[in-house]
């Protein structure tokens, strides 16, 4: 079965707040669709009179059943809000916090049709929030949609690249894009109902295991032949110690974590279960893999990455915006199964 709908899931950072320790790595906490505050507090009237920015890092994780990996992810603003105040995306990584951002990075958005286009178009003009922002640039992939949501059938939904070379060119919030040589739209589409997206091309999210080490004077682990299986659902960010505490016997401890149990050779597999996602483990180390002779205090080491995509979304409140009741906004992925 591939990755179902339900299985592709958002989840917030360990912080959320407005200091510079906001983002870092994964949380257990699920941002619920269609939840008032869900990724952004209200905005206050002092705030908008004055002008604010802030800055909350997210997850896109795949919690595939299967343990499938998700290929060719795409994720990219679906809709920006309604109000005066805009929202901007870019990718993070599993670490970082806000302290790590330099003001720098690469924005994506959405924007709309500046006019009704038909099929067969080489290239789309798309009205902006802010052109200083630059959220489309050569070479980029681009949604555009006049769906209602992102799983609405009756809508139309198109994957364009655009030209590697002066694809993009701005007048003020305004941008006309022109496709990659050989690309035309495929349907026509009303300015009134159509957002055009730039897209964080995500690639294979999939939890992964690297930098695996043994210390030891003849024992031995066939990681090749028994790799070491993360869990879509339980996987986290953390490194890994197992130390022996004699021939057969062994603990194994997370760098953030802490201790997740014993194991033993010959012991069965060792698939410690991620406290919160029940039933999910952390990790499985195969009981097969082992060979030669352990000795007390002799380790591996070895650090696993979550099925999850880290991103950052920024929201701008320019000075004097007026105040909307109901203001939201939509972010999305979109993706195959392996």
């Amino acid at each position: 079965m591939p990755v179902q709908d339900s299985e592709l899931k958002f989840y917030k950072a360990a912080s959320v707040n407005d200091t510079s320790t906001c983002g870092g790595k994964l949380s257990a906490t699920e941002i619920v669709s269609g939840v008032k505050n869900n990724t952004f507090p209200d905005i206050s009237q002092a705030e908008r009179a004055a002008g604010t920015t802030r800055f909350r890092k997210i997850f896109s994780k795949i919690a595939s059943a299967e343990n499938l990996a998700f290929q060719n992810s795409k994720i990219f603003l679906e809709r920006s809000t309604p109000g005066d105040d805009r929202i901007v995306m870019f990718p993070g990584t599993q670490t970082d916090t806000k302290a790590d951002l330099t003001g720098s990075e690469r924005l994506y958005g959405v924007g709309k049709l500046q006019s009704d286009v038909s099929v067969g178009e080489p290239s789309v003009i798309v009205i902006t929030e802010a052109g200083a922002d630059a959220i489309f640039q050569d070479g980029d992939l681009i949604r555009i949609s006049n769906q209602d949501g992102v799983n609405d059938n009756t809508g139309k939904e198109e994957w364009i690249r655009l030209a590697a070379s002066n694809a993009v060119s701005w007048n003020g919030d305004q941008a006309t894009l022109t496709f990659l040589a050989g690309n035309v739209l495929a349907n026509a589409y009303a300015a009134t109902s159509t957002r055009v997206a730039s897209v964080i091309e995500a690639g294979t999210i999939q939890p992964t295991v690297t930098g695996w080490s043994e210390i030891s004077a003849s024992g031995t682990y066939n990681e090749g032949t028994y790799p070491v299986v993360p869990n879509s659902i339980g996987t986290i960010k953390e490194t890994w110690t197992l130390t022996f505490t004699n021939a057969t016997n062994y603990t194994v401890q997370g760098s953030v974590v802490g201790s997740v149990g014993t194991g033993s050779i010959g012991g069965g597999d060792f698939a410690p279960d991620n406290i919160n996602f029940t039933g999910h483990p952390y990790f499985t180390l195969k009981d097969a893999g082992w060979g030669g002779t352990w000795a007390s205090g002799e380790t591996i080491v070895f650090s696993t990455t979550p099925a999850a995509y880290p991103l950052w979304l920024q929201h701008i409140v320019p000075a004097g915006a007026n105040s909307i009741s109901g203001n939201a906004m939509r972010y999305a992925i979109a993706g195959e199964s392996a």
